[in-house]
This record gives C-alpha cells, sequence and structure tokens, in this order.
C-alpha cells in the first residue's frame, strides 16, 4: 500500500513562528534600550541634573545665565542666592462700574506691595514675608488707605544647569481685624482690581492657605516661567449676610522674557484668577490681565518698569475698566563675597 505524501503546509503558515520570536526579540530588545537609557540618565554627572551644588560650581557666565536671570514684575527670581526684598508701587486709573455712585467719574488707585525672602539653602529652600497697603479715591464715594493682612510662606526648587528649574510652596495669610465702613468697602472693591491675584490679603478675619507650583524654562536669551496655585480662605468671625464660610480660587501666571543684553530683559506676564465657588455669573469668574515689563539688571538692584492692562472683565466685575503703571525694585543682599576664579 502506497505511503501517503504528508500535507503541505503554506509558506505563510512556516513563517508565523518566526515572526512571533522577531516580534518578542524587538520588544525585548526595545525595553533592554530603554532600560540603558534610564541607566545612562541615572549616571548623568550631577552638574547636568542635579541641584545647583554651589557658589562657584561654575563659570561665573554660565551660572548667571542659568540662575541670575532677570525676574518677572510680579513673580519671584526663583534661584536667588542672596537675601532680597522687593518693593512694588503701582498706581491705576479706574473705569467704575455704571451702578456704582462714582458712575461717569474716573477713580484712582495706588497700590504698595513689599516681600522680604531669605533662602535657607541659597537656590533651593526659601522663607519669606509679604505685607500689602493700598489707597483709593472714589469720587462721590470716599477715599481711603487700607493695610493688607501678612503673608508667611516657604517654597523649594529643583534646578538643573540646562535650564530647567521646579519647585512649590505653601503662603498662611494671617487673619488681621479690621472696622471697614460701607463706604471704605466700596473703595476697597475698587482698589484691589489693581492686584487681584492677592485680593485675599484685603478680607476680614479669614485665614487664607496657599500652596503652589513653579515652573521656569531657560532656553538661551529666551525665559519662560509658570506659577499655578490655589487659595483656599476660611472666615473665622461671624459670617455676614450673604457670605460664605470658606472660598476658593485659581490663579494661574505665565511670564515669556527675553534678555536683550546682559542687563536688560524685556517680557510680558499673562495672569487669570479663577473664582471656583463664589456665586457669581459665569462671565464674571474668570479676570485676565496682561504686563509688558523691561528690568534693568544692576549689580544688586533691579529696577523694572511695567503696564498692566485688564483683559475681557475685570476682578469680580466691580469695575468697569483699567490701566496701570507699576515700578518694581528689587534690592539683593549678598552675604559673602565670591571665590576668586582661577
Amino acid at each position: 500500500m502506497a505511503s501517503r505524501r504528508p500535507a503541505r503546509v503554506p509558506a505563510s503558515a512556516r513563517r508565523a513562528p518566526a515572526r512571533r520570536l522577531a516580534h518578542v526579540m524587538s520588544c525585548r530588545f526595545a525595553r533592554a534600550a530603554a532600560s540603558l537609557a534610564l541607566l545612562a540618565l541615572a549616571g548623568s554627572p550631577a552638574s547636568a541634573l542635579a541641584a545647583p551644588p554651589g557658589l562657584g560650581a561654575w563659570p561665573d557666565d554660565e551660572e548667571e545665565a542659568v540662575f541670575d536671570v532677570p525676574a518677572p514684575p510680579t513673580l519671584p527670581g526663583l534661584t536667588r542666592r542672596d537675601p532680597t526684598f522687593t518693593f512694588e508701587y503701582t498706581a491705576a486709573v479706574i473705569e467704575p462700574e455704571s451702578t456704582s455712585r462714582a458712575s461717569g467719574r474716573t477713580a484712582f488707585a495706588w497700590y504698595s506691595h513689599g516681600e522680604m525672602e531669605m533662602p535657607l539653602v541659597p537656590r533651593k529652600w526659601f522663607v519669606g514675608a509679604v505685607h500689602d497697603s493700598a489707597a483709593a479715591s472714589v469720587p462721590g464715594v470716599a477715599r481711603s488707605i487700607l493695610l493688607g493682612s501678612p503673608e508667611l510662606y516657604g517654597r523649594g526648587v529643583w534646578s538643573s544647569a540646562r535650564g530647567l528649574s521646579s519647585g512649590g510652596g505653601f503662603g498662611v495669610v494671617i487673619p488681621v481685624p479690621r472696622d471697614v465702613s460701607p463706604h471704605e468697602a466700596e473703595v476697597l472693591r475698587t482698589a484691589r482690581v489693581v492686584r487681584p491675584w492677592d485680593e485675599t490679603r484685603f478680607r476680614d478675619l479669614t485665614l487664607t492657605f496657599r500652596p503652589w507650583f513653579d515652573m521656569r524654562h531657560i532656553t538661551g536669551p529666551f525665559i519662560f516661567q509658570l506659577r499655578q496655585g490655589l487659595d483656599w480662605s476660611l472666615v473665622v468671625r461671624g459670617l455676614r449676610s450673604g457670605e460664605r464660610r470658606t472660598d476658593i480660587r485659581a490663579h494661574t501666571a505665565f511670564y515669556f522674557g527675553y534678555r536683550i543684553a546682559r542687563p536688560v530683559g524685556v517680557g510680558l506676564e499673562l495672569w487669570e484668577v479663577y473664582q471656583l465657588t463664589e456665586g457669581l455669573p459665569d462671565d464674571r469668574r474668570a479676570t485676565f490681565a496682561i504686563s509688558p515689563s523691561v528690568r534693568f539688571i544692576l549689580a544688586n538692584v533691579q529696577p523694572a518698569l511695567s503696564v498692566l492692562l485688564p483683559i475681557a472683565t475685570p476682578l469680580r466685575g466691580d469695575v468697569a475698566s483699567y490701566y496701570a503703571a507699576r515700578l518694581s525694585v528689587g534690592f539683593a543682599f549678598p552675604t559673602d563675597d565670591p571665590p576668586a576664579r582661577p
């Protein structure tokens, strides 16, 4: 009896195991390559990935280009080395709302901001204190000077010699009692639109917690910086009619800067403040403002000039519109002299 020839296996079926084997091997090679990349990243030099090892570790010009860059008008210089004091003075012209008693007449506001920051570890860990005051003259209402509540904060930052810095902080606005008349309250509503991201410092007996995170990237003469945070406020006194016990709002700031020359930098700052829980119409929850600026970088002084312009609705729609000019001066207090270069 003749033997039966074995059935012929199609070529595609014979190639299937080879294809599966090739696929498995390629996956393994991809995982191995990824593992090697991670190992190479972990073994990179500390100067490229670790936090700054301290003064004098890099040439002075490299350290200045990466860490001592011009600060935005409102945001801090993230990687400061020395104690600093920043003073800001803002003058604003305000157009009140049509429903206000000052409708049709121009109001004026002045805002002063002082901030002292001390590095616990240079370029890494910082503590600071902030205090504000505001004044306004509203025709037909009143003129008044108001003091804000102090804020204490701490922050930390991780930095790379490649120009990337990131970190975060936590501030607490300490509640201070104040006796504000109805006329002064309207003056305050007018003045606080000038600096809407710090409005919580002017609330009566209100404890506010302010967590945030920071990011900054420097590439050549370009500077990109971002701050995003939340304000959680708690009223620690008896509630007034229509008042909430707690309030939450978000704020975001983005800065794009360009260093024209060693002593001069220009930039544009964009702010958004969003009321998350307050009972407001949707078209009044978000507040936007832009601020073009120019900063001069001197030895231990950095003056800056900027203007502040609203986009769409000012804070809560309390006023119709405004525009402001700002003078900001940062003072550095070196604690020691840099080591001599070899």
